[in-house]
């Protein structure tokens, strides 16, 4: 560290990486919004004309092939085949259920769901449910949030507002770690596997693969070692009591 020149290359590697902050935090919170839509809802002809259109080349880049079904099937067939899909894998009776509360307890809306409920209290935003049966801890809907908390950290970086960006920084990493870390990837793993169709296998692996990337930044060995031992649990039992069928649809 004494070399001027590698001081020098230092400095200026780390400038480097400050001016691409901004366009990463962009980048990733595209991303984390995009995975959260495609978990929280099924999908329709916008989302569908998007994944063939301008979102091909790069998810091809990542890892994701949307198959020839995606071309030689009609659209109105291609969306009734993934809305089966989706609703068998995370709907319906005997699904791999999405939220928290569920897979911590067996059952809807409890503590944990609080929790996350709390977390977007504090970063100043609230849940407004659009249908029965919809509850904050939904994983896409905690991965949207990443993805807002990215998105509005990006913009206080470009308007040199760095405090705010920090602040900003500190929420996400908080809430990957404490709320996402300790079960959403092994979450996504159950579903992949149980997913028949390609592309909720494909979607599933790479939330999976981007939460595992994600907190591999934000943890030391020792914590990443326990939340990788925290992904191998079991979801809970569920527990079908009356207000469970009710909020659930059951």
């Amino acid at each position: 560290m004494q070399n001027p020149t590698m001081v020098i290359s230092s400095t200026a590697a780390q400038s480097q990486v400050q001016d691409d902050r901004p366009g990463e935090c962009h980048s990733q919170s595209a991303l984390y919004n995009l995975l959260g839509r495609i978990l929280e809802e099924e999908l329709d002809y916008e989302m569908l004309r998007l994944l063939k259109g301008d979102l091909r080349l790069p998810l091809e880049a990542m890892g994701v092939e949307l198959g020839a079904e995606f071309d030689s099937v009609s659209e109105s067939l291609l969306l009734d085949q993934l809305a089966e899909e989706f609703t068998g894998l995370l709907v319906a009776p005997g699904c791999i259920s999405p939220y928290l509360s569920v897979f911590e307890t067996g059952a809807l809306f409890r503590e944990p769901c609080d929790r996350v409920h709390s977390a977007y209290q504090q970063a100043g935003w609230d849940y407004q449910r659009h249908h029965s049966g919809e509850f904050p801890d939904h994983v896409g809907t905690m991965l949207g949030f990443v993805g807002v908390l990215y998105g509005m950290e990006g913009k206080a970086l470009e308007t040199g507002d760095n405090l705010t960006a920090d602040d900003l920084s500190v929420q996400r990493s908080t809430f990957t770690t404490e709320l996402l870390g300790p079960w959403a990837p092994g979450w996504c793993r159950r579903a992949s596997e149980a997913a028949f169709h390609p592309f909720y296998q494909q979607m599933l692996a790479l939330t999976e693969q981007l939460l595992w990337s994600e907190l591999a930044t934000l943890v030391d060995r020792r914590k990443f070692r326990e939340l990788s031992d925290l992904n191998r649990r079991e979801p809970s039992k569920l527990d079908y009591n009356a207000d469970f069928r009710k909020a659930s649809g059951i």
